[in-house]
């Protein structure tokens, strides 16, 4: 069983092989939850029967040997808070801990059902904090409700002191304050010129640990908590990707678990409205040469050439059909918006899940198209 932090992936990509697509909302981050697990069997219970009764004998064979061994990790796939999306195929087991709630879901098809991934992933649902000080820092992992410290490691760049040891340009060093402050005072022939040096030479450090060891490892964005002056060298020297523009501009120093939690969940929820409307007006502007509003033929055939770079999808539509290999669209039983999904994202498009009340009037599917 293998957990996955980054989407899309590419053990996701396949379109010729069964997936179980199991999606749980969780409640806990201790084993305590109970009915997260009652709930968790009972979709993999309900699993067993789906796929004896559609599947041929010898693969469904393999894929109840898979749902057996998923049940045997029920206490590690439930304990979190926020959601879980679990793939079953014949050959694996993959998971991912979610920083949203989604609605109960169980399917058995060809290619894994994406829209607890794409709902999660689509804006910064899930995040890092890290607080930084001109000579410590603290690391926070947070979501839309919550947010926990992250213990480092010893050997984790926590302070200067342990990040630039005899590379630190300063002197007498014996002088700074035990609390890490903004204003820790340096020996006395550490001169103004040299502690910028030594901030410097750190926050590049800190930036080189955070990205390989966080952000880029889990594919989630940053969010810089520091006063204006270190924010503003920080962001200088970073090579960082996964760094937001926007940022908490006060003071790290001796903040409490509460205070970080507060202060990360709000400025999280400005950025994630600053990035749906980002989407929408980037929809808005688009000309019609160029986009595509519910028209099921026209959708199917630019999924299938790869030529669709952007989808938003009413979270609230259902459609009858699948894309055929000519890549038309064909009313049949199935889920004609999950194969469209997952055409655009193997495509290397991006797929936007939104509220109804979010999207434009009379409008299910819109598809802005490549240039």
């Amino acid at each position: 069983m293998i957990k996955l932090n980054a989407f899309p992936t590419i053990e996701l990509e396949k379109d010729d092989q069964i997936f179980i697509t199991i999606a749980l909302e969780l409640h806990s981050t201790s084993v305590s939850s109970d009915q997260d697990k009652i709930q968790l069997n009972n979709l993999l219970d309900d699993a067993k029967k789906r796929v004896k009764e559609e599947l041929d004998k010898d693969l469904a064979k393999k894929l109840l040997l898979q749902i057996d061994e998923a049940r045997k990790h029920d206490i590690e796939l439930i304990t979190y808070r926020g959601g879980l999306a679990l793939y079953i195929t014949q050959d694996e087991i993959y998971y991912y801990h979610l920083g949203i709630p989604v609605s109960n879901l169980l399917n058995v098809s060809k290619a894994p059902n994406l829209t607890p991934l794409i709902e999660n992933y689509q804006y910064s649902n899930q995040y890092f904090v890290l607080v930084l000080n001109r000579e410590n820092i603290r690391l926070f992992e947070g979501d839309t409700t919550s947010v926990k410290e992250i213990s480092l490691d010893d050997d984790a760049p926590k302070t200067l002191e342990i990040a630039l040891g005899t590379e630190k340009t300063g002197g007498n060093s014996a002088n700074v304050s035990a609390g890490g402050g903004e204003s820790a005072l340096h020996g006395h022939t550490e001169t103004s010129k040299e502690k910028e040096i030594d901030r410097e030479n750190y926050f590049r450090v800190v930036d080189k640990f955070i990205h390989e060891n966080y952000t880029a490892a889990r594919d989630l964005p940053l969010i810089l908590f520091a006063l204006v002056d270190n924010q503003a060298v920080f962001r200088k020297i970073s090579k960082s990707k996964y760094l937001l523009p926007e940022g908490i501009e006060e003071s790290g120093a001796n903040v409490n678990l509460n205070q970080v939690q507060d202060k990360a969940i709000k400025k999280n929820a400005e950025i994630i409205a600053k990035q749906k409307e980002v989407v929408f007006s980037r929809f808005r502007e688009t000309t019609t040469k160029y986009r595509i509003d519910n028209q099921l033929n026209d959708l199917a055939m630019s999924a299938t050439e790869g030529r669709i770079d952007e989808l938003i999808v009413n979270k609230g539509y259902r459609q009858r059909g699948i894309i055929t290999d000519q890549g038309e669209y064909e009313e049949v039983d199935h889920d004609f918006v999950k194969r469209l999904i997952t055409k655009v994202i193997a495509a290397k498009g991006k797929v936007f899940i939104v509220d109804q009340d979010e999207m434009p009037v009379g409008i299910n599917l819109s598809a802005r198209l490549r240039y």
